[in-house]
């Protein structure tokens, strides 16, 4: 897959034209989207250069799978709005996609452009040194909040590899975000003894909702197929939603970690 990865985005990179980088899809306000997806990157130091490329490399591979389109026009309109971020800590954040109504392949493609551009910068150029998960958390909430369609379910994606080592308790903007109606999922990087450790924290402390997640990659080489796993399970999930129950009363760790 590495290969014709690389060639996907070979062409993804020719083909961006200068408006992707700044504009949405156009959707009229009162169409809104079936779903909204924020996907919120960890990108402190213990995020290598290689787990940033497989980030990026991930949610391109993502867009582009039938299966993927597929599942967003299974919902009621057909359309789901997505935005990526990243983060670390001390407030250092940005916002690597806008808000883009994604209802078909062409959508998907000029999605993808945007993301392709993050590959052609300069890795040397870090966040941080530490993990703030709550700020990660925090600042995902108010990409929502700028949400310029009205959406049937919003999630928001958590995705790292390590545990806040700084700033508040992330279970404080947890809770925060979904007493607003947001349902928070992870896909979390782990391998040997952190397994146990990473996968209870997130289960513990960052996701929830009725819906909630944590899907598991042991590394770079499987994480587009986590991705792509993860986002399928989410749409599923949240087009057939019950929220009418507790919160938090079904949280779950999937994926297969060797």
């Amino acid at each position: 897959m590495a290969g014709a990865m690389r060639q996907l985005l070979g062409v993804l990179c020719l083909s961006a034209i200068a408006s992707t980088g700044a504009t949405a899809a156009v959707v009229a306000a009162d169409e809104g989207v079936d779903i909204a997806v924020v996907v919120s990157l960890d990108r402190s130091e213990s995020i290598s250069v290689e787990e940033a490329t497989a980030q990026i490399t991930g949610l391109i591979y993502t867009l582009e799978h039938p299966r993927f389109l597929n599942a967003v026009r299974s919902g009621r309109l057909g359309r789901l709005g997505l935005s990526v971020i990243a983060w670390s800590s001390f407030a250092r954040t940005e916002v690597l996609l806008p808000w883009i109504a994604i209802g078909g392949a062409d959508d998907a493609r000029r999605a993808a452009a945007v993301l392709a551009k993050d590959l052609e910068r300069d890795r040397k150029v870090t966040h941080g040194t530490q993990t703030d998960v709550a700020m990660g958390i925090s600042v995902a909430t108010e990409q929502m909040a700028k949400l310029p369609w009205p959406a049937d379910q919003r999630v928001i994606n958590m995705v790292g590899d390590g545990i806040s080592n700084i700033g508040r308790v992330a279970v404080v903007d947890r809770d925060v975000a979904v007493a607003s109606g947001i349902t928070i999922n992870a896909l979390v990087t782990a391998q040997g003894t952190a397994i146990r450790i990473l996968k209870e924290y997130f289960r513990r402390e960052v996701i929830g909702g009725p819906t909630a997640f944590v899907q598991l990659t042991n590394g770079d080489e499987d994480f587009a197929d986590a991705m792509l796993r993860k986002m399928l399970l989410e749409i599923a999930l949240l087009n057939h939603a019950d929220r009418s129950g507790p919160w938090g009363s079904d949280r779950r760790v999937i994926g297969k970690v060797n």
